[in-house]
This record gives structure tokens, C-alpha cells and sequence, in this order.
């Protein structure tokens, strides 16, 4: 009686073979990779290379089981290692712009360097100039405050320096009418100033920044008292004709370094004044 294949309600199927429980799932597989590639070519412009080469992969395997082409496999490997490279190339970049900031840093330190010394010398500069120009009009201050000037304007030369009447007359008259302005001839201090009981009448005394005293006498009033700082051409007191006198005048003599009186023309014209 021939052998039937006939298999029993209870008997279990044979087993199918090894290779056939291999070839079934990697078909599956690359089938369902292919679709997933294929559905994602279908939603983008572009594969990448890689994901191109892996669809090769996945078509080649879903086709009946053969092996992928090795030109595609060595393709996507070569892409991954540029991927590799990619990262690479990517810490590169990061150190030369880490170096470029330290450049840029130092760069920018050096320029505030030169900016503040810059800064430094124009305010250096500025302060010279200023220097400069206080001690220019400091100058000027102290050479107005120690110019020399008339005593008096409108005047008429009368008795000079010398003996007269028998005894010395130790100054320089000038005649002027009544009220006229009597000035201080520089800078200086008031030493005295009110009536003298040597035939002075009004009398003032001013020394001067250099240490020169001028009495000034005959005055019909003062205007300084003692202690008073006075200024080149300041007025001291009005003239007259007070004290011994024997017509409207100034008395003017000059002390130098308040000792002796000298004769008031040649002494004024070497500071400048003419009387």
C-alpha cells in the first residue's frame, strides 16, 4: 500500500526548514524598510546619500533574498565616515573660533590700552596749555599790579628837588587846581594817612610793592586810611592847600626802601613816568 502524506488531526505539521525561517523574515524586513524609505522619498525632495544607500540595501535584500550590491554598501560606509568627519571638521571650527575671540579680546584690550594713554597725554596736553595760560595771566596780573603811573594829571612843575630858602626841599611840587585826584603810583600799602603837625597838612604815605615810600602832603581831603591796599592810579585824596603852603600843590616825595628822599623826576622816568 503506497505511503500517504496524510496527517493526522492530532499530528503536528512538520517543521518548515532553517532556511526557509530565515529567508521569510529578512524579506519582511527589507520589505518593510523599503517601504518606510520609499514612504519617506515619497514626503521629501531629496534622499540623503546614506538613506539612499540604504534603500539600495533594502531592495536588494527584498529581492528574493540576494545581497546587497558592495559599490552601495561601501558607499553609505564612506558617507558615515564623513558624517565622522563632519564632527571633526565641526570641533575645528569651535577652536579657531575660540582662538578668534582670544585675538578679538587681546585685540580689543591692546586698542583701550592705546585709547587711555591717547586720553592721558591729550589731558596731559590740555593741562599744560592751561598751566600756561594762568601763569601768562598771572604774569599780566603782575605786571599791572606793579606798573607805575602820574600821581596827579593836569599839573604844573613849580619848587624841585634841592635847597630852597636856606634849607632842603626833599621834593617835587606840583601845581593843580583845588580837588584834583591824587593817585598811588603802584600797588601797595597805605602806611600813613591823616594831619601832620609838620607843615604837612592832609598827608598820605603809601609803600609800594618794592619796598619805595611816597608821601604825598597839602591835601584838601583824604580818602585811605592806614592799612588799606591800593591799586596803580588809585585815588588817595583830593589836593589843596593845607599845612605850610603857599598855593594849590602836591608834595611829592620818594623814599626808596623807605630811607632817604631822592629826587622824584629821574627816579619816575626810570619806571616809565615822565612828569
Amino acid at each position: 500500500m503506497p505511503k500517504s502524506n496524510y496527517v493526522g488531526r492530532h499530528r503536528p505539521a512538520a517543521r518548515p526548514s532553517r532556511g526557509r525561517q530565515i529567508v521569510v523574515p529578512v524579506a519582511l524586513l527589507s520589505s518593510t524598510v523599503a517601504a518606510g524609505l520609499v514612504i519617506r522619498d515619497a514626503g521629501a525632495s531629496e534622499l540623503s546619500p546614506e538613506a539612499a544607500a540604504m534603500k539600495n540595501v533594502s531592495d536588494s535584500v527584498a529581492g528574493l533574498g540576494s545581497v546587497a550590491d558592495p559599490d552601495v554598501v561601501a558607499a553609505a560606509a564612506a558617507n558615515r565616515a564623513g558624517a565622522r568627519s563632519s564632527r571633526d571638521i565641526a570641533g575645528d571650527a569651535r577652536t579657531v573660533i575660540a582662538g578668534a575671540t582670544a585675538t578679538a579680546t587681546q585685540t580689543a584690550g591692546e586698542a583701550q590700552v592705546a585709547a587711555d594713554k591717547a586720553a592721558a597725554e591729550q589731558a596731559a596736553a590740555a593741562k599744560a596749555k592751561a598751566d600756561a595760560a594762568a601763569k601768562e595771566q598771572r604774569a599780566r596780573a603782575l605786571a599791572a599790579a606793579h606798573r607805575w603811573v602820574s600821581p596827579v594829571a593836569g599839573y604844573s612843575l613849580t619848587s624841585g628837588f634841592g635847597f630852597r630858602w636856606g634849607k632842603m626841599h626833599p621834593a617835587q611840587d606840583l601845581a593843580c587846581p583845588p580837588g584834583s585826584a591824587v593817585r598811588a603810583l603802584s600797588s601797595g600799602t597805605v602806611v600813613f594817612a591823616g594831619w601832620s603837625n609838620e607843615g604837612y597838612g592832609n598827608f598820605v604815605k603809601v609803600r609800594y610793592w618794592d619796598g619805595t615810600v611816597s608821601w604825598m602832603a597839602h591835601n584838601s581831603r583824604l580818602l585811605v586810611s592806614v592799612g588799606e591796599q591800593v591799586a596803580p592810579g588809585q585815588v588817595l585824596a583830593y589836593s589843596g592847600n593845607t599845612g605850610h603852603s603857599t598855593g594849590p600843590h602836591v608834595h611829592l616825595e620818594i623814599h626808596p626802601d623807605g630811607g632817604a628822599a631822592v629826587p622824584p623826576l629821574p627816579w619816575l622816568a626810570a619806571k616809565g613816568v615822565n612828569l
